[in-house]
């Protein structure tokens, strides 16, 4: 069988690996238009922070250990077109300039996405010199170098998700002025309700760390070519430095025919199938079945997209068992000795959709107080009202310790459609050295159903 791959980042490299694992007899050819693969983004603030010391150490494959498994790995190529109904696609060398097409039984789509552009600056202002985006590999090679760079003093974050908290700590860690931007009134507003989000914001702001919440950005000022400052709708603020952290778009434009989410994300079935025949699509291009929100939703995690390669890999090999019935968008972050995860919605979340939902709040001690030694764990169950079915959990984690990947067992219990009972009922264990007889999770369920006796 004759199967092409676009793209060859987290999901286009465990999509070949498995294709060819499972069957070394495919004629497999995979293009990119970058230089490298596999590259960790989610290492870049890490690596500006000093924390990574090597940046090669980011990348966890190259094209060389493809091509060794039988794939024809083919750099540098950008493929600027798809025929779904001729099954080719047109391929431009982005070396020498050639373009020419090729012929598929099977597509594996993995374009990706890419960095959502700040709207309305006025022209020629975004061009100033140090205004960038963080990605690639390439990004991070000169946000490293400008991080180490004595003449800028002053860092601009726009974009206060999980990348710009990051970059915003490891500039401050480098000694920087750091201003983070974000039109929303919180950071993390996606992910956490403000019982977590405001210690972190305490947090950041007790740092050194300028915070610009609820503030839009309108423009840039430059001298000599570079910025100077960046301008909001109610203040301006010093910039040596501004990194875009606003989101990101799916690249989804070479297959116009697909059926699509209202942000461009193509909706696929629990094997990657898309609604073209013989067209698979996988990692942060797709909208994937959401087990909160029950519809497709796009979540751009490179968990997800490992997954997605490998689902749609061993579908084409013909094993209808590997399939992906559901996501819960499980996600995570370490900032500011804030251990935080969440997964399903939050509570902001579910009330902006509409949904009737309970929650439970809870903060409490890891373990039993007669141990001396405990530190603060906080959590938020957020459920249906009338089934009690869990729809979202977050966890935030105060101290040495972390317990944070206690969410990885309510993200199946989300996905599972388990009820606060169900997970109630969950074989655990009690050892004082690490828990308290009603853990957190179980008193937080109790709490929800009004059996609080636990804290007498």
């Amino acid at each position: 069988m004759k199967i092409i791959l676009v793209g060859i980042n987290h999901a286009g490299t465990s999509a070949l690996r498995t294709l060819l694992a499972q069957n070394s007899a495919h004629q497999v050819t995979a293009y990119d238009r970058n230089t490298n693969i596999s590259f960790l983004g989610c290492g870049i603030a890490l690596a500006v922070g000093g924390v990574v010391k090597h940046l090669n150490d980011l990348f966890y494959c190259t094209p060389l250990k493809l091509e060794n498994k039988g794939a024809n790995i083919r750099m540098e190529h950008d493929v600027i077109a798809v025929d779904t109904k001729k099954k080719t696609v047109t391929v431009k060398d982005l070396k020498t300039g050639k373009v020419f097409d090729d012929t598929y039984d099977k597509l594996i789509y993995a374009a990706g996405s890419w960095p959502i552009d700040i709207p309305n600056i006025p022209a020629g202002h975004g061009d100033f010199e140090n205004i960038d985006i963080c990605k690639l590999y390439q990004h991070a090679e000169e946000l490293i170098r400008k991080a180490d760079d004595p003449l800028i003093k002053s860092v601009a974050v726009v974009g206060a998700g999980y990348i710009g908290i990051e970059l915003a700590e490891a500039y401050f860690k480098k000694g920087k002025k750091v201003t983070l931007v974000d039109f929303e009134e919180r950071v993390l507003v996606r992910y956490f309700d403000p019982e977590f989000t405001v210690p972190l914001e305490k947090d950041i702001t007790n740092s050194g760390i300028t915070l610009a919440l609820g503030e839009k950005v309108v423009d840039f000022k430059g001298e000599g070519g570079k910025v100077k400052k960046i301008i909001t709708n109610k203040n301006e603020y010093d910039a040596d430095l501004v990194i875009k952290c606003v989101g990101f778009k799916p690249n989804t434009e070479l297959l116009p025919d697909a059926k699509k989410t209202q942000n461009g994300a193509i909706i696929v079935d629990e094997h990657m199938q898309s609604s073209i025949a013989d067209v698979y699509v996988i990692g942060d291009a797709v909208a994937m079945y959401h087990a909160s929100f029950d519809k497709p939703v796009q979540v751009a995690l490179a968990t997800n997209a490992v997954k997605s390669g490998i689902t749609a890999a061993s579908h084409i090999n013909g094993n209808e068992a590997v399939k992906i019935k559901s996501v819960a968008g499980t996600n995570a972050i370490c900032v500011f000795e804030n251990k935080l995860a969440s997964t399903g919605v939050s509570e902001e979340t579910a009330k902006r959709f509409n949904m009737d939902v309970g929650v439970s709040y809870l903060e409490d001690n890891d373990r039993p107080e007669f141990m001396g030694d405990f530190e603060k764990t906080c959590i938020k169950l957020v459920y249906d009202k009338k089934t009690l079915r869990l729809l979202g959990a977050q966890i935030g984690s105060y101290g040495e310790t972390s317990h944070t990947e206690v969410i990885y067992y309510l993200a199946l219990a989300i996905q599972q459609r388990l009820s606060l009972i169900d997970i109630a009922f969950t074989d655990v264990y009690f050892l004082p050295h690490f828990n308290k007889p009603f853990n957190f999770v179980l008193a937080a369920i109790m709490q929800a159903l009004g059996l609080n006796y636990y804290k007498d």
